[in-house]
């Protein structure tokens, strides 16, 4: 999992969906950024070689929280 920036994301000119705010998503940890997973429920049903759908959600330290 990288996170956005480290993808290259910060742009205006990036392909896809644009991170979410993690402003206060996070609780008291910090710092709290979007990160992109893998959706693994929707891998299981697909059988396409090269598809990895992909989901954002909200990393501080190892814990994961939704944007």
């Amino acid at each position: 999992m990288k996170k956005a920036t480290e993808r290259g994301l910060g742009g205006t000119e990036a392909l896809g969906s644009s991170p979410p705010s993690c402003r206060r998503k996070c609780g008291a940890c910090l710092p709290c950024a979007p990160v992109q997973v893998p959706a693994a429920a929707a891998r299981a049903q697909l059988q396409y070689a090269n598809y990895e759908p992909e989901g954002w959600k909200c990393q501080c330290g190892s814990s994961f929280y939704n944007p």
